[in-house]
């Protein structure tokens, strides 16, 4: 636990589904998903980085009571690394008597105003008993909120509890976000070490592999064809889909056909549209596949032009031959 400088992760949107949800952040940047800051909160949020680098200095110095000082009227002014920082200070009891309670009360005040560093510390408080009596339940909870946050200690170790419960497929998506989107060394020891395991690479035999790889082409042919029904055809009705909407404050469930609404809607409004699919990576187990993919997109003719790319990572179950999407999770840069 490191006392931070105010730096939070790199923001992204999301926008929609399989290989062709790129797409649908045009439609989603020009509704109302998200707005500007008006000059007044920029004001705000520009003093209030001054003020925490000013503390990160004087604790940096090692004046830890004077940085305690700084922190603490941060946080009682309702800076959420304010509140993270001087609840650090509280569990190691620099410049100040140690307090596990006390830590607890302002990770939680963070938490709950979308600090992910402070989910994360919540969600350890809860499972070793600290400041608070063990709750393996809250514990869980706390340690998703902060992976959904793009927190990597916290997808790691989510990944690593699912994956220790059997829930391998769960496990394995959030062990592999954490290893190739917050280059975590534990993460990726780990899938290096299964992967010439025999639960590794040789658990997608090539029938599977086949099934799997036909169903992303069904899904890229019909993005190139602007087919919206033929790109949900491989998606399962019940399918869990997740998705990182441009402006949007974090993840936000999708149904099938509401993504074939946005698809919809999206091919109906550009004018030109290209699309490309990287080579999957696939992961298995016994339960199904994980195929992970980076598709990039071009919305509209230059010199409008948008270029995009898509995360994207989907849990397949193959039945008969047929691979069906269970389980989506997109994310979208430009």
């Amino acid at each position: 636990m490191t006392i931070g400088n105010g730096a939070g992760p790199r923001l992204r949107g999301t926008a929609a589904a399989i290989g062709l949800l790129l797409a649908t952040s045009a439609v989603a940047q020009t509704s109302s998903f998200g707005t500007s800051p008006a000059t007044g909160d920029q004001d705000h949020v520009a003093r209030e980085m001054v003020r925490v680098l000013k503390a990160y200095a004087v604790y940096k110095s090692g004046d830890y009571e004077a940085a305690f000082e700084r922190y603490r009227a941060l946080a009682e002014a309702g800076s959420v690394q304010g509140m993270t920082n001087l609840a650090n200070m509280y569990a190691a009891g620099e410049g100040t008597e140690r307090d596990e309670a006390r830590a607890l009360t302002w990770y939680r005040r963070a938490a709950e105003q979308g600090s992910g560093n402070a989910m994360l510390q919540l969600a350890l408080a809860y499972r070793d008993g600290r400041g608070t009596t063990a709750d393996a339940e809250a514990a869980d909870r706390w340690l998703r909120e902060a992976a959904e946050q793009d927190t990597t200690e916290a997808q790691w170790l989510l990944g690593r509890r699912l994956y220790a419960r059997g829930e391998h497929l769960a496990g394995l998506e959030w062990i592999r976000t954490a290893a190739w989107t917050g280059n975590d060394p534990e993460a990726q020891q780990f899938l290096v070490e299964r992967g010439e395991g025999e639960a590794g690479r040789g658990a997608l035999d090539a029938a599977r592999r086949e099934a799997v790889l036909a169903t992303l082409r069904a899904v890229d042919e019909a993005a190139g064809a602007r087919d919206a029904a033929g790109i949900v055809a491989r998606i399962d009705r019940d399918a869990e889909i997740r998705v990182r909407l441009p402006n949007g404050a974090g993840w936000t469930r999708l149904t099938r056909a509401e993504l074939e609404t946005l698809w919809r809607d999206t091919f109906e409004q550009a004018d030109a549209y290209r699309y490309r699919r990287g080579t999957p990576q696939l992961l298995a187990t016994e339960d199904g596949v994980l195929a992970f993919s980076e598709i990039e997109e071009r919305l509209g003719t230059a010199p409008d032009a948008r270029e995009l790319t898509l995360s994207e990572a989907a849990t397949l179950r193959v039945h008969d031959g047929t691979a069906t999407i269970t389980r989506l999770r997109l994310d979208i840069d430009d």
